[in-house]
């Protein structure tokens, strides 16, 4: 709460040395044709001081710009911005490289996440007690996806966890089983782990500012 405005959102932080550098408007608003890439990525950000697990969902090259800016969202609300891309503010998370569990139901090979249908998903909380913003990598096409969950809820007694989980600039979307093997939650120790100097590449090989028109992510 603002001293000005009662029940107000708090103002944003003040910028730290070392945080990503906000695009300024004039920036943003310059006439001409914007070159937009959607490409969902879960990367780190540096604001506030620290690092935070974050999703960049748009490259932008502003018309007559040498360079890109990105919108980076590291929580629900306020948190999010248009930040001019340096590859030592925000950088890419790495994918999962542990190998499948050899029990059952993978056996030594990877599976997708469960969907559930959903007609069997059940009515989400009116009070919106069931939402939640919780990045995450999810299994699903074969291959480790960025994704976001925006529910999560049990459907009934005695049944699994599901989640509401979106994971593409195409808006692929789906009710999975929240099993932390193939819907695994970004735990906020990254942020400890790359505070203390844990290396960390630039944003992709495939998604790096100038392959923003690659393939997808």
């Amino acid at each position: 709460m603002t001293v000005d405005v009662p029940f107000s959102h708090p103002a944003r932080p003040s910028a730290q040395p070392g945080d990503a550098v906000r695009a300024p408007r004039e920036l943003m608003t310059l006439p001409g044709y914007y070159r937009d890439k959607r490409r969902w990525r879960l990367v780190e950000i540096r604001v506030g001081g620290g690092w935070r697990p974050a999703m960049l969902t748009v490259w932008r090259r502003p018309p007559g710009s040498a360079v890109w800016v990105a919108h980076v969202a590291w929580g629900a609300g306020d948190s999010w911005g248009w930040f001019v891309f340096d590859e030592h503010t925000v950088r890419e998370l790495p994918e999962p490289q542990d190998e499948p569990p050899s029990g059952p139901p993978f056996f030594g090979r990877w599976r997708d996440a469960t969907v559930v249908p959903a007609e069997l998903a059940g009515q989400v909380a009116e009070d919106g007690s069931d939402n939640c913003w919780r990045l995450a990598w999810v299994r699903t096409g074969g291959r480790w996806r960025s994704a976001l969950v925006t529910v999560r809820r049990r459907p009934g007694p005695g049944l699994p966890w599901i989640a509401k989980v979106r994971w593409g600039e195409d808006k692929e979307s789906a009710w999975l089983v929240a099993d932390p093997v193939t819907v695994r939650p970004v735990l906020v120790a990254v942020e400890a782990a790359v505070e203390v100097g844990t290396p960390a590449g630039p944003v992709g090989s495939s998604g790096t500012a100038e392959d923003a028109g690659g393939g997808e992510r």
